[in-house]
């Protein structure tokens, strides 16, 4: 389980074409549209019984909306990922992650701990991206232009689940459910 923030579909669908024609002849797996998130708080395995409690703690949490900026996209080699990236981050966001480790941990939940670094992942499996122009192999990090802002309005508690074989390649196929959600203040205007 997670918490994440879910970005509308005209917004994933732009991000995904800006992978396409970076990854031309990348190989890999274009998440699903539905899929695309970025994580505030990966929790791990949640036993069932404490869903409710950390509903009811997320729920109470009084956080500010904030604006992410979406300005590259990385090819990470390791994990053969390609993803969308924000060189920085707003300090509501820090902070909502921060308190949502914390509700978790109140619960005698383990959340991996690090500072946020928010990212989407587009593709999984990429052998090696090409350039925008079909370059040879390009850049770990090109630009995303134009950056994508994201303005978080809603947080949300997600669940991955297991794909059986014969759908686990298929990029239309859903990885997550969203559980719950919950409203971020409208202090931005």
């Amino acid at each position: 389980m997670f918490f994440a923030l879910w970005p509308d579909s005209s917004w994933c669908e732009r991000l995904l074409g800006a992978a396409q024609a970076l990854n031309a002849g990348g190989g890999g797996r274009a998440m699903a549209s539905v899929d695309l998130h970025v994580t505030l708080c990966f929790l791990g395995a949640v036993d069932e019984s404490l869903i409710a409690g950390l509903c009811e703690r997320a729920a109470a949490l009084q956080a500010a909306d904030f604006e992410l900026e979406f300005d590259a996209l990385e090819y990470w080699p390791q994990s053969r990922v390609l993803a969308a990236t924000s060189s920085s981050v707003s300090p509501a966001a820090s902070e909502l992650a921060r308190a949502l480790s914390s509700c978790a941990r109140a619960l005698g939940l383990h959340p991996v701990e690090q500072l946020l670094r928010p990212h989407v992942t587009l593709v999984r499996g990429v052998a090696s991206p090409q350039g925008p122009r079909g370059d040879a192999p390009g850049a770990d990090v090109l630009p995303l232009s134009p950056p994508l802002r994201l303005l978080a309005r809603r947080f949300y508690l997600a669940q991955s689940h297991e794909l059986e074989a014969a759908t686990a390649t298929a990029a239309q196929t859903a990885r997550y459910t969203t559980l719950a959600s919950w409203p971020l203040l409208m202090l931005r205007r």
